[in-house]
Order: structure tokens, then C-alpha cells, then sequence
């Protein structure tokens, strides 16, 4: 689900493979050298098993040409796992040397067509101010599309006249200590926001109501939008008791934790912390 419609124009995403394949590289060499090792320590052979009737039996195969193999006693149950799992990494390390390199030659190929080729978003970037005005760019520069984002007009949700008076760091009223230091750290991170943008949700009777998320995020690296609710009370039944409601509107509306939702939570006992904060929005939207 895409909260807001405010950028059609850009045609084409960011180009952001990089650190995907470098990450996926990483990993499958961390774990060939991990298979390679293992494979140095086990037992010799390979695992035959046979079954008669619900009797499951295993064999030892250690010479070629040997299609029967050495009994392996129930009590030496260890040594068929350690024959099973042999069998398993031999064919991932063929899986994983394959997938190496592979992964090996696209990052170089990537890392070339970088230096070689100036990104989309920078071609428009180097434009000269006078001409940027006439261009439908395919892609806008990090913050052209910031920018461009945060400057879309909506009304919040008004405050009662009792509400306290809390202000975050860049001059806006919010409703809570907590929400200042999401405000806070968003605003510090460089991360956009927009505090409780009007979000049209489909109830379960199937009409069209406008709530209020606190905040909607975008993750400026992906274009991906996420909201972000933070329950505060949790330790009052009738308000953790809304907010399960809330969350169940949510997924009825296709907005999931972690895909597209981001959800903090305190009690009057176990507040959240800055660094809890700055670690959820360093794991969502960076």
C-alpha cells in the first residue's frame, strides 16, 4: 500500500544494488568458509538409509564400488547426523562456489557501469538550475525528492484545549515526551517525516475513515514509505485494547509491521529509550 501519491512523476527508483550483493557476498562467504571447515572434520564416507516396514536403517558407505555399507547401531545415532549433514554441505559448497562467483563478477560489473555511467538522479542533479524547471526528471536526487515530499500541504489533527504544549526540536506541537524524541531523532537522522498526516483506512464494515498515524516515514535510499505508530500506555487495558484494533485495521488495509509499519511501545514502567528509538528508524528507514 503507498500512503501518499504526491511524487507520480519519477519513473525510476534508485539504483541501490550495491549494498545488497555486497551484503549477499559476505554472506555466502562467511558460510563457505564456514562448510569448508566442517567438511574437514567429518566422519569419512557417505550416508545410505534404508527403510523395512517403520524400521529406519543407516549404513556407512566408505569404499567405492560398496553399495551396502557398514551397519551403524542405533546408540552411534550421531555419527548417521554427522554422515547426513556431510552429505547436505557437499552439495551447498557447489551451491555457494557457484553463487560466489557469480556474485563476485555482477558486483564488478556493477562497480564499473558506476564509474563508468553517471546515475540518473545525478544527471539531473548537474543540470543547471534555469533548465531543471523544463525537465520531467526519471529520477530525482535524495534531496530534491525530500524536498519535494515534505512540501505536500495537509492538516493535522487538531489539539484539545487541554493538551500540554510540546514542541520538538524544528517547532512542532506534538502529543507526547516520546513523540519529541521520534520527531527528534528522525529530524537528526535526516530522515523525512510528516507527523500525523490524514490516512484514509477501510474499517471492517468496509467504510472509509481518516486516522491520524503519528508519523509517516520515508526511507529516502528505497523511496519506501513507512508509518509509524507509537502506543504509549500500554500498561492501560482499554487503550492496549485500541491500539490491538488499530493494528488489526491496519492489516486489513495491507500495512504490516516491518514491511511498511513500524511500531514502538511503552508502559509507565518500561519507557522507550533514544537509543531504541535510533536503532528502529536506523534499521527501517536508512
Amino acid at each position: 500500500m503507498q500512503f501518499t501519491k504526491c511524487i507520480e512523476n519519477e519513473e525510476l527508483s534508485p539504483f541501490f544494488l550495491e549494498p545488497l550483493l555486497a551484503a549477499r557476498l559476505s554472506e555466502v562467504s562467511t558460510l563457505l568458509e564456514q562448510k569448508e571447515n566442517e567438511l574437514q572434520k567429518a566422519p569419512a564416507g557417505s550416508l545410505r538409509i534404508s527403510k523395512s516396514g517403520k524400521t529406519i536403517q543407516y549404513y556407512q558407505i566408505t569404499e567405492a564400488g560398496d553399495t551396502h555399507g557398514q551397519y551403524i547401531h542405533t546408540k552411534n545415532y550421531k555419527l548417521a547426523k554427522a554422515l547426513a549433514q556431510k552429505d547436505y554441505d557437499i552439495k551447498l559448497l557447489a551451491t555457494l562456489k557457484k553463487e560466489l562467483k557469480f556474485l563476485q563478477k555482477t558486483l564488478r560489473s556493477y562497480r564499473w557501469l558506476q564509474k563508468s555511467a553517471t546515475p540518473a538522479a545525478q544527471i539531473f542533479a548537474k543540470l543547471n538550475k534555469l533548465r531543471r524547471p523544463l525537465i520531467n526528471p526519471a529520477c530525482l536526487p535524495a534531496e530534491d525528492f525530500a524536498e519535494l515530499w515534505q512540501s505536500v500541504p495537509y492538516t493535522r489533527k487538531p489539539f484539545s484545549e487541554d493538551s500540554p504544549e510540546l514542541y520538538t526540536s524544528r517547532g512542532e506541537r506534538v502529543r507526547s515526551k516520546s513523540e519529541i524524541m521520534i520527531a527528534d531523532t528522525l529530524h537528526r537522522l535526516n530522515i523525512p517525516y510528516r507527523y500525523e498526516y490524514p490516512l484514509e483506512i477501510t474499517t471492517e464494515k468496509g467504510v472509509r475513515r481518516i486516522f491520524h498515524p503519528d508519523f509517516i516515514c520515508l526511507n529516502l535510499r528505497t523511496r519506501q514509505e513507512f508509518l509509524w505508530e507509537h502506543f504509549g500506555k500500554m500498561d492501560d487495558a482499554e487503550y492496549a485494547a485500541s491500539a490491538a484494533q488499530k493494528l488489526k485495521l491496519y492489516e486489513k488495509n495491507e500495512i504490516y509491521p516491518g514491511k511498511n509499519l513500524i511500531i514502538s511501545m511503552e508502559t509507565s514502567t518500561w519507557p522507550i529509550s533514544p537509543k531504541q528509538i535510533e536503532k528502529t528508524a536506523k534499521l527501517y528507514l536508512l
